[in-house]
């Protein structure tokens, strides 16, 4: 990660992924503060993105990362016009399923949240076993296989 935007959004440990986003109008409520939804969105984003920097793809016939379970820790919020980092880290694996962490900085942590993921067909929710080269790419970013 490059060490300035570490250090502009007070990011702390290591990620897999970064990204910058600026909140838009859209993600705020009546008050200009970003909606709690929209920082699921922005994990969300983060969430695609690292499926394809993996080498995984998303098609209705072809396995993807369905989200079974997430958890959400809202610390501080962020206004219309605030620019923020959106990290992702991977942390656990297993057959078809892996644990993948999130964070929002500006000025520090402002918002985390965890999701475990499944490996399944969307057209048909069949579960499938992470190929080796996604469980490879996970592995090398970190995660430990449980």
């Amino acid at each position: 990660m490059d060490p300035a935007l570490r250090t502009e959004f007070g990011i702390e440990g290591e990620w897999a992924t970064v990204r910058r986003h600026g909140i838009r109008w859209s993600e705020c409520d009546q008050f200009a503060h970003a909606n709690n939804t929209a920082y699921l969105l922005l994990c969300e984003d983060a969430r695609v993105a690292h499926w394809l920097e993996i080498g995984g793809r998303f098609a209705l016939d072809a396995p993807g990362p369905l989200v079974a379970r997430i958890e959400a820790e809202f610390r501080r919020s962020v206004a219309f016009g605030d620019e923020v980092a959106v990290t992702l880290r991977p942390l656990a694996l297993r057959r078809t399923s892996f644990t993948t962490e999130y964070a929002v900085w500006k000025q520090g942590l402002i918002f985390r949240s965890k999701a475990v993921l499944v490996s399944a067909v969307p057209s048909s929710g069949e579960k499938v076993p992470l190929t080796p080269e996604i469980r490879t790419a996970l592995i090398g970013q970190g995660a430990v296989e449980e």
